[in-house]
């Protein structure tokens, strides 16, 4: 094997779909190498995961609204689709630290003629057609998109710091309450039918589509297998499961299936948010309960204990912490619930009826409007530094 610094190219298979970093001049994604190749022509296999940072014009090639023909073709031999289950044969070079492969240009790239790699090519096409759909919503699309499958090429930069401002960025980050709103349909079709094993059925179809859709990020792989866990329990006949049994051995299980999230700051806030949940939200609902209704009471208790359990690792992480996200949660979560229900349902709409994407557009873009103003209003609170 060579030293990294001597390796100028990579073949390998992406594993996770390209996020765009914070700068806005790369996609950030893991690949797992097959075989690399030193400056000197000299071949080697490989095996590992490795951090790889594509050009942001490369992966934005095909993206409605951001089609950068002229910057892929001066760094580019083709344009290609950058999602996971591609395998690609890249040139580049790692950064000093060694951990680190930016990509220069791609020599090859293609989906492998199997039954896994087939899906993975439908998958990339029908997010991409979805993006598509998306951008034709304006900034609303922007949003439901960062909602439904985590992209947020289209969001706005302008709430996106709002919602960051206001305590609310795990809103925007898919975790357990997306799932259970994919859980929740799938419970409510299945109860239609009447057959208890059937639901637990359609249950478990909805969340592995969600999460092969939207993909692994480390707290969406957190929140499938807690609800994989609860409905095993179910159908176990466990009337009560211990959430914080269940929440240790889903950390045990997402350190085996994934130890490259332990330092990954989405697993640790996650993590840490539900323990805080599960920790206080009991002491706190009754605290509440007692000067308002029931449902502000527990929505406020899990805010709070949320919140308390991460300021320390946001103070550390990024050396910042928002306390207003502790009331803002109670107020701007229902109406996120909303927008994605009611935008789950015009997206339907818009696909069975073309005709009615136009005034889904105009619809999802008012609840937007509310979203933005609430999500506003609370970030300019009182902000906890560390310099």
């Amino acid at each position: 094997m060579f030293p990294t610094a001597q390796i100028e190219m990579l073949k390998g298979s992406l594993i996770s779909s390209p996020v765009k970093t914070s700068d806005g001049n790369y996609y950030s994604a893991r690949m797992k190498i097959c075989s690399v190749r030193a400056k000197n022509g000299a071949l080697s296999d490989a095996l590992g995961n490795v951090q790889v940072f594509i050009p942001a014009a490369a992966v934005e090639a095909f993206f409605p609204g951001k089609l950068y023909s002229k910057a892929v073709a001066e760094t580019f031999s083709y344009a290609c689709l950058w999602e996971a289950g591609g395998i690609y044969t890249v040139n580049g070079s790692f950064n000093k630290t060694q951990d680190k492969f930016y990509i220069e240009s791609c020599i090859n790239s293609y989906f492998p003629k199997t039954v896994a790699g087939r899906l993975d090519y439908i998958r990339a096409l029908c997010r991409l057609q979805f993006k598509r759909l998306m951008f034709s919503w304006g900034i609303a699309g922007g949003l439901l998109l960062a909602l439904l499958c985590g992209a947020k090429e289209y969001t706005s930069s302008e709430i996106s710091l709002c919602f960051k401002n206001a305590g609310l960025s795990h809103i925007l980050a898919l975790s357990g309450m997306h799932l259970s709103m994919f859980s929740g349909i799938a419970v409510f079709f299945g109860n239609r039918i009447g057959r208890k094993k059937l639901t637990f059925i359609i249950r478990i179809i909805a969340l592995v589509l969600f999460v092969w859709f939207a993909g692994f990020s480390p707290s969406l792989l957190r929140a499938f297998l807690c609800n994989l866990l609860l409905i095993i329990a179910a159908l176990a006949n466990v009337k009560k499961p211990d959430m914080l049994l269940i929440l240790a051995f889903s950390f045990l299980c997402h350190t085996v299936i994934s130890p490259q999230d332990l330092f990954n700051s989405g697993f640790i806030l996650s993590y840490s948010a539900l323990a805080g949940i599960l920790l206080t939200n009991s002491f706190f609902n009754r605290l509440y309960s007692r000067f308002m209704p029931e449902y502000f009471a527990a929505s406020l208790g899990s805010s709070t204990g949320a919140q308390i359990f991460t300021a320390p690792v946001s103070l550390k992480l990024f050396g910042s912490f928002a306390p207003t996200g502790i009331i803002a949660t109670a107020f701007v979560s229902p109406v996120v619930t909303l927008f994605i229900y009611s935008g789950l349902l015009l997206i339907v709409l818009s696909l069975m009826f073309p005709l009615l994407a136009g005034p889904s557009g105009f619809f999802i873009n008012l609840q937007y409007t509310v979203i933005n103003y609430l999500v506003s209003f609370f970030s300019k609170g009182y902000i906890w530094r560390i310099n």
